[in-house]
């Protein structure tokens, strides 16, 4: 039986030569049979749906020299998700899903909600509503916020274009800061934050129901591990739950049009599993909540369908430097709390990003314009 650090170390071996091959678009780690955590650990590998398992499996046993658990996940191509148009989501047993509040005019906006920009138009999801520095910002997707990976003045809609945001009409704030993205290199999240004209446009909850409920989110977790439950709120496919299946994956994903439709490759990613649809175009920006607690856990960008490809939320909020916002008396907010910690002997669980890591993420800020 197989170690999580074992299974880490060996990932860690193979995953460059993996990522190479034709059919392969993700490898991580995570439980060699998910229904019977006691078998131990392995080296995840995600491969195109659409190609024979046997012509996969014999490049993995190539390159792992067959030595090591390998559990092999057909999936579609993992992709990034901003919406072009309003969609409805069929889900299991004939049910038909109509997110309409989620995809509606909402005032003050609270996380879950539709949201985006123009030029190109662009609509994905108010991931979280963030603070620092005694300021309210919404957190979300580089793609979801930004013009074209650059630091012009974006415009932020809620609803977003999709759902018949305008131009000014609905305008509730614009782009504040982004991460860029790297189309000939590694990137570590897709993330972006905006900033509102007032702080009375934000609403430091999240939107969790078709029907209104808004709930608290406390704070957010520094490490999540493999198997844990979580749940999220999208633009597109509303509430849904999901299962954590692996961590530190390395994931190709794209196209990115505003790149040249470059696919780009991230590292230290998470992906998590649902028995239905839970990141589809328009969900790009939803946060995952542990379902437990409802602590923030993850940032959704891409997915295929039933898999969603996540950010440990501890990466992100650290590169922006911001915590989760709370309702507090009256009009006013406060900061959220961090729980837990990376856990330095336990594989198990999402790790931070090294100090060299670190040092490859830029934030960059954009002017203010009124």
């Amino acid at each position: 039986m197989a170690t999580f650090r074992e299974a880490l170390r060996h990932k860690t071996k193979i995953a460059p030569a993996l990522m190479k091959r034709s059919g392969i678009s993700g490898v991580g780690i995570g439980y060699a049979n998910p229904n019977q955590p006691s078998r131990g650990a392995a080296v995840t590998v995600y491969m195109d749906h659409a190609i024979p398992t046997s012509a996969i499996n014999s490049s993995v046993k190539a390159i792992s020299g067959g030595s090591f658990p390998i559990r092999l996940i057909r999936t579609k191509p993992f992709r990034r998700h901003e919406a072009a148009a309003p969609l409805i989501v069929k889900q299991k047993r004939g049910r038909v899903f109509q997110p309409a509040l989620f995809q509606s005019r909402i005032r003050p906006v609270p996380a879950g909600t539709s949201i985006g920009t123009f030029g190109p138009a662009m609509t994905g999801t108010a991931g979280l509503i963030v603070t620092k520095n005694g300021a309210l910002y919404v957190l979300s997707n580089n793609h979801v916020l930004i013009k074209a990976n650059s630091p012009v003045f974006s415009e932020t809609v809620q609803p977003g274009p999709a759902d018949g945001g305008q131009t000014s009409v609905d305008r509730i704030g614009q782009a504040f800061e982004y991460i860029p993205l790297n189309p000939s290199g590694i990137n570590f999240m897709d993330a972006a934050l905006a900033a509102p004209l007032t702080p009375s446009f934000l609403n430091p909850r999240y939107l969790v129901s078709a029907t209104g409920q808004l709930i608290t989110v406390p704070g957010h977790l520094n490490s999540y591990g493999v198997g844990e439950q979580f749940v999220k709120s999208g633009r597109t496919t509303g509430f849904v739950a999901g299962t954590v299946e692996s961590i530190n994956v390395d994931v190709q994903v794209g196209p990115y049009p505003e790149l040249n439709d470059a696919v780009l490759l991230f590292r230290n990613q998470t992906v998590i599993t649902g028995q239905s649809a839970i990141s589809l175009p328009g969900d790009s920006g939803g946060v995952w909540l542990r379902r437990s607690d409802n602590y923030a856990a993850a940032l959704n960008f891409a997915g295929s369908g039933n898999r969603s490809i996540s950010t440990p939320i501890a990466t992100v909020m650290q590169a922006f430097g911001v915590l989760v916002a709370l309702p507090a008396a009256g009009s006013a907010f406060k900061a959220g709390v961090t729980k837990g910690t990376a856990r330095s002997n336990n594989y198990r669980f999402t790790r931070p990003l090294s100090n060299i890591q670190k040092q490859r993420i830029r934030v960059i800020r954009l002017r203010r314009r009124r």
